[in-house]
C-alpha cells in the first residue's frame, strides 16, 4: 500500500472528534469517521483512541489484515512520521493504566501464590490419533478457547451420541483381496481431493494459533484437501485464500446476515476470489445454549469476515451466542434461489436433519446437503447425524442420485469416515479435531490429515477394497441402531395437527 503522505503525530492529534476521527494502526493513519456508526463494538471504543495510536487495543480484538479488508482504500491517510517526543506504545498503555487505577503510596499488595499445572507438550510426532490432539488442546488452549471449541448444547446428548452411534455400526470385511495399492481420492462438489473428508467450518481458529485459518489453508494445500471457511473466521476471506496455493479449492460457510446486502457483498467477493461452493448453515437461526462457553468471560475477539464481536452480558460470556446476533432468523426455502443467483456457485445446505428436508433441498435446486447437527452445539436432542444418513436410505434412497450428501458430527477416525462413505456419503466433514491440531500450527494440520488418511487406508485394506469408490452399504452392519431410524415421514401421532401453518 502506497502512502499518500507522511504525517506527524501532532497532525494526527488534531483529528480527534466524532466528526473528524483518525487513528494510527501499526504506524499507518486511517480516517475512520464514516466507520464509527458501523463498528460492531460501538463508536465509543474507537473514539477513545481518536487522534491517537490504537495499535495495542486493535490487535487484541482483530486479526492482521482485517482493517484493510473493512475500510475502503481512500480511508488510508498515510504513514505516521516517527517522533522522539512520543513514548513507545507500551509506555503509553502503562501510564494510562496507572492514571485510571491509582494506587495509594506504600500500599502492600499480597499476591496469592499459585502452583500452575505442569504440562509438557509432547512432540508432534508422538501424537497418533485425533484424540491425542484433543488432549493437548485441553491442556494448552486458554480456558475460554477450550470452552468455546469443546462445548456443546445443554446436556450434551446429541454431542455424545454423534460419535457413540457411529461406533455401533460394524464392518463386514471381505478377505483374500489384493489390497497392496489403495486410492482414497474423491471429487467433492466437483473439486479434486486426496481424501473423502474435508475441514468443516469452525469459527475463530486464531484462538488456537496466531495464524489460525491461514495455517489451516497452508496445511490443506500441502495435503490436497478442501477447507470450508467459516463466516466467523478470524482472518479476512481474501487473506485465507491467498495463504493457500493457486487453484486450491475452498468452500465458504455462510450465515445469512440480517442485513442482506452484506451477505450479497460477501457472496460476490467469494465468487471473485475463486471460492468453489457455498455451505449455507440452516440449523442455527439462533445458537444453542452452550453452558461451558457461557460460564467463562468472553475474550477480546472479532470475526474478520462477519464483523461479529465477542462480549459479555447478563446471560454469560458465550462467544457462540454473542457473535451470532447478526444471523438472519427469517431464512426460508425461497432464499436458496437468491443465494444461487447472487453467488453463481453451487449451494449446499449445512444442517439438514431429516429425509423430508433433504427432498426439499433437491426440489429447490441445492447441489448437496450436509447432514449435521452443528456438532451437538445447536438443538440438544437432535438426531445423531448417522441416523439421518440411515433415514435417507429408508425413506428416500433415490436422493443419492439427485444431489451430493455430506455428513459431520463426531467423526474422529478413518474407520468412522469409511462407514459414512459406505452408507452413501460423498465426503465427511471434520471440525473440532482440526481446531485442536492448530496447537501445532500448519504442521499439526498436516499431521492430523495424515493420521486420518492412514487410518482410512488401513480400514479399506482390512475391508477388502482398494478404491474409496468401491465402498458400499454391504460393507457395514447397521442392525444395532436400525431400530432408532425413523421408518416414514409420517409421525405416529398423526391425529395431531399444528395450530399454525408450517
Amino acid at each position: 500500500m502506497e502512502a499518500k503522505s507522511v504525517l506527524s503525530f501532532d497532525e494526527v492529534k488534531a483529528h480527534n472528534s466524532r466528526d473528524d476521527c483518525w487513528v494510527v494502526i501499526e504506524d499507518k493513519v486511517w480516517d475512520v469517521t464514516d466507520f464509527l456508526s458501523e463498528h460492531p463494538g460501538g463508536s465509543e471504543v474507537i473514539l477513545n483512541y481518536a487522534g491517537r495510536d490504537a495499535t495495542t487495543v486493535y490487535n487484541e480484538f482483530h486479526a492482521p489484515g482485517m482493517l484493510e479488508e473493512t475500510l475502503a482504500t481512500n480511508k488510508f491517510v498515510g504513514d505516521v512520521l516517527p517522533s522522539n517526543d512520543v513514548p513507545p506504545r507500551s509506555t503509553i498503555d502503562e501510564a494510562e493504566a496507572a492514571e485510571s487505577n491509582p494506587q495509594p503510596e506504600n500500599r502492600h499488595i499480597e499476591i496469592p501464590r499459585q502452583v500452575p499445572e505442569i504440562y509438557e507438550k509432547p512432540h508432534l510426532h508422538r501424537l497418533i490419533s485425533a484424540a491425542d490432539f484433543q488432549e493437548v488442546a485441553r491442556h494448552t488452549l486458554t480456558p475460554k478457547a477450550w470452552a468455546f471449541y469443546s462445548s456443546a448444547a445443554t446436556d450434551l446428548v446429541t454431542h455424545t451420541q454423534n460419535k457413540a452411534l457411529t461406533r455401533r455400526v460394524m464392518f463386514r470385511p471381505r478377505i483374500l483381496r489384493d489390497v497392496k495399492t489403495v486410492s482414497t481420492k474423491r471429487k467433492i462438489l466437483g473439486c479434486d481431493s486426496s481424501v473423502p473428508f474435508f475441514v468443516s467450518p469452525a469459527a475463530m481458529a486464531r484462538l488456537a494459533h496466531p495464524e489460525g485459518e491461514l495455517a489451516l489453508a497452508r496445511g490443506c494445500a500441502n495435503e490436497e484437501i478442501v477447507q470450508c471457511i467459516s463466516s466467523n473466521a478470524s482472518y479476512p476471506l481474501a487473506s485465507i485464500v491467498k495463504a493457500g496455493k493457486q487453484d486450491q479449492p475452498f468452500f465458504l460457510q455462510l450465515y445469512v446476515n440480517v442485513d442482506r446486502p452484506k451477505t450479497e457483498d460477501l457472496l460476490r467477493k467469494a465468487a471473485s476470489l475463486g471460492i468453489r461452493g457455498i455451505l449455507v448453515t440452516v440449523d442455527a437461526p439462533v445458537p444453542g445454549k452452550r453452558e461451558a462457553d457461557e460460564r467463562i468471560a468472553a475474550e477480546n475477539v472479532a470475526s474478520a469476515i462477519s464483523g461479529a464481536v465477542a462480549s459479555n452480558d447478563k446471560k454469560g460470556g458465550g462467544m457462540g451466542r454473542l457473535m451470532a446476533q447478526y444471523v438472519e432468523k427469517s431464512l426460508i426455502w425461497e432464499d436458496v434461489q437468491w443465494i444461487k443467483r447472487v453467488s453463481g456457485l453451487p449451494v449446499v445446505l449445512k444442517g439438514v436433519q431429516s429425509a423430508m428436508d433433504t427432498r426439499m433441498a433437491a426440489y429447490w435446486g441445492c447441489d448437496g446437503v450436509m447432514l449435521s447437527n452443528h456438532g451437538g452445539r445447536s438443538l440438544d436432542g437432535a438426531q445423531p447425524s448417522i441416523l439421518v444418513l440411515l433415514e435417507l436410505h429408508r425413506i428416500c434412497p433415490e436422493i443419492f442420485d439427485k444431489l451430493e450428501v455430506y455428513i459431520d458430527g463426531g467423526f474422529e477416525r478413518g474407520s468412522d469416515i469409511l462407514k459414512a462413505i459406505s452408507l452413501g456419503a460423498t465426503a465427511v466433514g471434520i471440525g473440532r479435531p482440526y481446531l485442536y491440531s492448530l496447537t501445532y500450527g500448519e504442521e499439526g494440520v498436516e499431521h492430523l490429515t495424515q493420521i486420518l488418511k492412514d487410518e482410512l487406508e488401513t480400514s479399506m485394506r482390512l475391508c477388502g477394497i482398494t478404491n474409496i469408490d468401491q465402498a458400499h452399504p454391504g460393507l457395514v452392519n447397521t442392525q444395532d441402531i436400525d431400530s432408532l431410524v425413523l421408518a416414514t415421514d409420517s409421525h405416529p401421532y398423526i391425529r395431531w395437527r399444528p395450530r399454525a401453518k408450517m
